[in-house]
């Protein structure tokens, strides 16, 4: 019981800052604004890339392959 309590009083001590986690992720937040930068140039109606990357709902399932493609630095197209 006591190395409870003094597990839980050092716990206690931490700084605010320490205790607290980040949010999640959003789309609106933190994704959107790196589409826009890097992929919407090509990926909307009208342009080259064959699927629009301008919401939610159109991301979510290309999410893997954008990983690889991004980690393989195959997209964006660096030497353009």
């Amino acid at each position: 019981m006591q190395r409870v309590a003094l597990i839980l009083l050092a716990v206690l001590s931490l700084p605010p800052a320490l205790l607290a986690q980040s949010p999640p992720p959003t789309f609106t937040k933190d994704v959107a604004a790196i589409l826009q930068k890097n992929c919407q140039t090509c990926h909307r109606p009208g342009e080259g890339g064959p699927f629009p990357l301008l919401t939610n709902e159109q991301v979510r399932p290309m999410a893997t392959s954008i990983k690889r493609v991004g980690q393989q630095k195959i997209m964006p197209p660096w030497s353009l």
